[in-house]
């Protein structure tokens, strides 16, 4: 039996509602970051500076140097025995801490 798999026809509603909470993550993690710039020198250093986040979300670029910097993040992080900062990154941003209207 064939059915249409709707998951991959095109739904702007469904897209907007994606991008909305994508952003409402990105500011949150934003704002951590921003925190933990001023206590670690780690994040000011490997970070790119401003929204870091945020500025990830339309931008190919921007997404591959955030994804660069965590990575460092967590290898210096782990190297010094404070994963607890590296996680503080993804405080407040799991699937169950922001609505999701989609």
């Amino acid at each position: 039996m064939n059915t249409p798999d709707d998951r991959y026809r095109p739904d702007p509603a469904r897209d907007a509602a994606e991008l909305t909470y994508e952003a409402a993550v990105a500011r949150v993690q934003d704002a951590i970051l921003a925190r933990l710039r001023q206590q670690d020198p780690d994040a000011d250093r490997l970070f790119p500076p401003g929204a870091a986040f945020t500025d990830a979300l339309l931008d190919d670029d921007a997404m591959r140097r955030i994804g660069v910097a965590t990575e460092a993040y967590g290898t210096a992080k782990h190297a010094t025995d404070r994963m607890d900062l590296f996680h503080r990154l993804f405080e407040g941003t799991g699937d169950d801490d922001l609505p999701w209207t989609g």
